[in-house]
């Protein structure tokens, strides 16, 4: 899809639901062999949900298109972004619904395997976007510790 970024960038203006709205209407455009577009979208699309369970199974979504997804793939939507350089935050997403749904182990499991990307963050071209994806990481470790199923991390790092 041409300029998916750009109908991305669009589809979240508004409040939650408007968000919602745009994005799940942009989902049914995408053809279902785009993997690269359907897991951007996905992830954008779970954090526009209401609903726990909502959001956990559209960052699945995504995770399981990611695995249909080469570089030159994503390089094709936005040219900075690589296969590796995504999974941080699509484990540590994915991690974090877990740990709110209170399935810890699983959770653990999800942000080892987003610390096993982090590699590939020292050579983002957002400084700030590696050092919020390793500090929400740690706060998130810290969370799935204490058994702590409530609150919810912020992607910028605040929670």
């Amino acid at each position: 899809m041409e300029n998916l970024m750009t109908e991305l960038g669009a589809a979240m203006t508004g409040d939650r639901s408007e968000r919602k709205q745009k994005l799940e209407a942009l989902w049914v455009r995408i053809e279902s062999s785009a993997h690269a577009s359907r897991c951007i979208a996905a992830h954008y699309i779970a954090d526009v949900q209401g609903e726990l369970d909502a959001e956990v199974e559209w960052d699945e979504v995504a995770l399981a298109e990611s695995a249909h997804v080469s570089d030159a793939d994503l390089q094709a939507v936005h040219a900075s972004l690589s296969v590796a350089g995504f999974m941080p935050s699509l484990h540590l997403n994915l991690a974090e619904g877990y740990r709110r749904q209170g399935r810890f182990a699983e959770a653990s499991d999800r942000l080892q395997t987003s610390r096993e990307f982090d590699f590939a963050l020292d050579s983002a071209l957002d400084p700030s976007y590696a050092s919020g994806i390793r500090e929400a990481q740690d706060r998130l470790a810290t969370r799935i510790a204490a058994g702590d199923r409530t609150g919810q991390l912020s992607p910028s790092g605040g929670s």
